[in-house]
This record gives C-alpha cells, sequence and structure tokens, in this order.
C-alpha cells in the first residue's frame, strides 16, 4: 500500500475539508426571500419592478427603456420618438420633462394634451408604443444533455399568448410530459398563481381555452419528460462525486509532482485515480 508524504497528507485532508465546506453549503436552504423575514427591504409587489403592471388590466404600461411614439397633427415638428429614461421621464418639447414611465398610452397621451393646450388650441395626440425593453416573460425548459432546467428571458411586445410562446420556443412536444402540461407561474410576493395548461388539446383539438395571454414577467415552465425526469435525478445525484473525483485527480497530480521534484520516482509507481 502506498504511503503519502506529510506535505501530500496535509494537501489531502486541506482538500477534504474544503469538498465538505461546499457539500454542507449545497445541502443548507440558503436565506429567506419572503417579504415577511426581510422587512423593509422585501419585495411587495409582483416581481419587484418600479414600473409594474396591474395584472388585472390589458392595457400597456412604459417603463424604464421603452420608446415613446408620438404624433402632433397640427404640429408636426413635435411628432418623433421619445426614449424614456431611467429617472422615469421623456423630454418632450414645449411640455418639457414628463414622467411616462408607469403609465399607460392613454394615461400619457391624457397628460402630454394637458400640457400642450398652454400652447395649442384643442391639441391632438396620438401615443403608440415603440421599442420595448422593459417587459420580460420567462421560459424555463429541460436541459436534455445535462439535466436539470434553462431559463431563458424574453422580450414582451404585448399581445403575447401561450401558444405563440411554444412556437417561438421551437420545442417538439417530445420534450412535454404525456399530458402536455405546461405551468404558467405569476409570481407575487404574497400569493403567487400557478396555471396549468395541456398544449396538447391546443394543436391537436383545437381547444384553445388554455392559449392564455401571456402577461410581463409571468415564468412559463416546461416540464421534462420522464426520461428528463431520471436524466435531471441521476445529474443532480452525480454531481457532488463528479467535484469529488476532480478533487481526487488534482490531488493526484499535485502528489505526484511533489514526488517527482523531491527524487521520489512518482511515474515508476503509476500513480492514479
Amino acid at each position: 500500500m502506498r504511503e503519502h508524504g506529510p506535505k501530500a497528507v496535509n494537501l489531502i485532508c486541506m482538500l477534504a475539508t474544503a469538498a465538505g465546506l461546499l457539500l454542507f453549503q449545497a445541502c443548507s436552504n440558503g436565506p429567506v426571500s419572503t417579504f415577511e423575514e426581510l422587512g423593509a427591504d422585501g419585495n411587495t409587489r409582483g416581481f419587484g419592478r418600479k414600473y409594474s403592471q396591474n395584472p388585472e388590466e390589458n392595457e400597456f404600461v412604459f417603463g424604464v427603456g421603452d420608446e415613446v411614439l408620438l404624433e402632433v397633427p397640427d404640429e408636426l415638428k413635435l411628432s418623433g420618438s421619445f426614449p424614456i429614461r431611467n429617472d422615469g421621464y421623456i423630454s418632450f418639447a414645449w411640455a418639457g420633462d414628463i414622467v411616462a414611465a408607469g403609465l399607460t398610452p392613454s394615461q400619457l397621451k391624457q397628460k402630454l394634451t394637458g400640457r400642450l393646450a398652454l400652447y395649442l388650441k384643442d391639441p391632438s395626440v396620438v401615443v403608440g408604443v415603440g421599442n420595448v425593453q422593459s417587459k420580460r416573460y420567462y421560459v424555463a425548459a429541460p436541459d436534455v444533455r445535462q439535466g436539470g432546467d434553462i431559463i431563458k428571458a424574453m422580450e414582451y411586445k404585448g399581445d403575447v399568448v401561450l401558444f405563440d410562446v411554444f412556437v417561438q420556443m421551437g420545442a417538439p412536444s417530445s420534450l412535454l410530459d404525456d399530458e402536455k402540461h405546461v405551468k404558467i407561474i405569476r409570481g407575487d410576493p404574497r400569493q403567487p398563481r400557478v396555471l396549468i395548461v395541456n398544449v396538447g388539446d391546443i394543436y391537436k383539438k383545437g381547444l384553445t381555452g388554455g392559449n392564455i395571454q401571456i402577461q410581463p414577467d409571468d415564468i412559463i415552465y416546461i416540464p421534462p419528460t420522464w426520461i428528463g425526469h431520471v436524466n435531471s435525478t441521476i445529474s443532480g445525484v452525480a454531481a457532488p462525486f463528479q467535484s469529488i473525483f476532480t478533487i481526487s485527480r488534482t490531488i493526484g497530480a499535485v502528489d505526484q509532482s511533489w514526488r517527482i521534484l523531491s527524487g521520489d520516482g512518482g511515474y515508476s509507481r503509476g500513480y492514479a485515480f
């Protein structure tokens, strides 16, 4: 049986301790994240965005980075596209800086009309939505190669239904479980909602009752097949051991290099893991 030198033994102990700490941290539950536990720092509004959209209303709400399209037929020189700054304002001639983030197009129209009424008689203002950067929804789907899930952020441009998302993903139906249930998760710090839809009924039977409107910040979760469940489980179980094997190989390489440098002839012993 091979004996390790004192330096190699110390190194093995140090790496084993580090591996133990990593495993302990991986098994811990982590910090709490509910608004009750976090107190004043906790999130109390949907996804926590400053300019959030009322989930009960379908009208678009402007946010930071979005582009406002304005047309003033009586004064075409005032028309154009106006990006919303980080402070939530746009700069508009005659009206000056005006808050746009957090407003719907109709609310912004009303505010601009009131400002322009100081300079124009019965002004007409048309407000449109240009490039949208503030709205996202998220898609989580199985990673068939490495197990677990892949989560991707998608731009929300309004009027998006569930089947649009499914088609845009290019996801084969084999990714879904036998009943093809997809979850639409609407996060909320107090009362999150989970809606379950059978997508197969949409594209096989034409039953579009579940082809619901997607809202900003929705999480669309596509569950794996039973094979995907097995793959995820195996990957999760194997991951800590893969880390240990990597550490073990590193210990062996370091120990062998130390023996060669010390003249112990490490190569002749055929050291391997």
